[in-house]
């Protein structure tokens, strides 16, 4: 197949070594991502077990949200600066740090009030993490990589909810849960500073990618401003539709609760489902067609979601509608280098992550508020309408991404 002299490469770029050495470099970055999606995916089933032992007010889960949500905002957005002058290891190394001291706080808590302030540890940590192991990848891997990533993330939320029925079944409590996540941050953390210079490489030289690494500050404002905005509307897409498409089915639409779970839980298996795809088939399609199809499928799924039968949106539209959406932040971070230049990637991954960060917590909430006006049908324009913003935001960066070349 045909492609442009300036299309990403789609390979890994980053030297390979055989044997131990050769799975460890390339194993890192995946466990670790399974470590950050633990306590994502644990918190929900843990919650209830929490608020009863440490005497939470019934709003405590949506205060310890906001508590991460900020910390992971402004650990994103810092990321850039940090790396530049400690370098990705030394994020890593700290994010690890802070994530594990915050869960084993967490775990031997003896009143509410430690629980606020403990979980910005655990989110600024995770938000170092995203945002290095994301620019190291962008910089030295390929899409497929970054695919298996992302998906390696959605297997660590999965396996979360069990590491909390385990702890309880075993226990009697919750503590031990968030105890073994920080003990996996804190492994995680040694495995990276033992093999620190594996972090050092910065996708210059061994890459074939035909970089701008001065790019004038003018044309990389426009591309950050335009992918940022990408960044926060496929992350709100993906996460308003996780959030209320259940209560949608079946409060609005009187779909029957157990084929409304069924429709629920197909939009996160196709979630992670086009995220291993991605990383098995990536190689088939450039990136940015890949990217087209993923944001112009999700559009089209929204739109089924909202005038398609109850039946045809739960089991047709939502793990369509799971699978488009799921490609979009590995294809955008793999595609940041050829948008930003090398020098700028990491500044323009930690502002795409916070984005994404404030789309994924802010457009739930304020659709939230639209269906408690409007009433839960309009959650099908209101997904509709995000989605075209969606689409006319990835052309508008299309058409300035041409126009720079």
């Amino acid at each position: 197949m045909a492609r442009s002299d300036n299309s990403p490469v789609i390979q890994p770029v980053a030297e390979e070594v055989g044997g131990i050495l050769g799975w460890a470099r390339t194993g890192t970055p995946l466990a670790l991502f399974v470590t950050l999606g633990l306590p994502a995916g644990a918190l929900g089933v843990a919650w209830p077990h929490m608020r009863a032992s440490l005497g939470a007010p019934l709003a405590g889960l949506g205060l310890l949200l906001a508590a991460v949500t900020v910390a992971y905002f402004l650990a994103s957005a810092s990321s850039g600066p940090l790396a530049e002058r400690f370098g990705e290891a030394a994020l890593l190394i700290g994010g690890c740090g802070l994530a594990a001291i915050g869960l084993l706080a967490l775990s031997l808590a003896t009143g509410w009030w430690i629980v606020p302030p403990v979980s910005l540890l655990v989110g600024a940590g995770s938000g170092l993490i995203d945002a290095a192991v994301n620019t190291h990848v962008s910089l030295n891997r390929g899409v497929r990589y970054m695919g298996l990533v992302h998906a390696s993330w959605a297997g660590g939320a999965a396996l979360g909810p069990q590491v909390v029925v385990v702890s309880v079944a075993t226990t009697g409590s919750w503590r031990a849960a968030f105890a073994a996540a920080g003990a996996a941050f804190v492994v995680s953390g040694l495995v990276v500073a033992l093999r620190r210079h594996d972090w050092s490489g910065n996708g210059e030289g061994g890459t074939d990618l035909a970089l701008d690494q001065t790019a004038p500050p003018p044309t990389y404002r426009r591309a950050m401003v335009l992918m940022a905005g990408v960044f926060l509307l496929g992350a709100g897409l993906e996460a308003t539709a996780g959030d209320w498409s259940y209560s949608q089915l079946t409060l609005g639409r009187l779909v029957p609760t157990e084929l409304a779970s069924w429709g629920a839980t197909l939009f996160w298996a196709g979630l992670a489902g086009g995220r291993v795809a991605l990383g098995v088939f990536g190689h088939r399609f450039t990136p940015t067609r890949l990217l087209d199809g993923g944001i112009g499928v999700s559009a089209l799924a929204s739109l089924v979601f909202w005038l398609g039968p109850p039946l045809v949106s739960a089991f047709i539209a939502l793990p369509l509608l799971g699978a488009a959406v799921s490609v979009i932040f590995p294809l955008l971070l793999s595609l940041t280098p050829s948008r930003v230049g090398p020098g700028m990637t990491a500044h323009a991954v930690g502002y795409g992550l916070a984005a994404g960060t404030i789309g994924g917590g802010g457009l739930p909430a304020a659709t939230g508020l639209v269906l408690q006006s409007g009433g839960l049908l309009t959650l099908g324009p209101v997904m509709t309408g995000m989605a075209a913003l969606l689409l006319l935001l990835h052309a508008a960066s299309r058409v300035a991404g041409s126009r720079s070349a």
